[in-house]
């Protein structure tokens, strides 16, 4: 994502954050994707997906 696609969609949700914030959010981007790679790699499994990441509570 680039700055100017996140102003785009900053201003879509009209949320004012300030530009100093915007630019340390574009700074982490690639490192947001770098770990999401590893979380859903490609033609792999998303780890979501994995049964023991399913809690499920007893009824009653």
């Amino acid at each position: 994502m680039t700055r100017q696609e996140l102003d785009q969609a900053l201003a879509r949700l009209g949320l004012h954050v300030p530009a100093k914030e915007r630019d340390e959010a574009v700074a982490v981007l690639p490192l947001l994707q770098q770990m999401l790679d590893r979380l859903r790699p490609p033609g792999g499994r998303d780890v979501a997906a994995e049964p023991a990441h399913v809690v499920k509570f007893p009824e009653g």
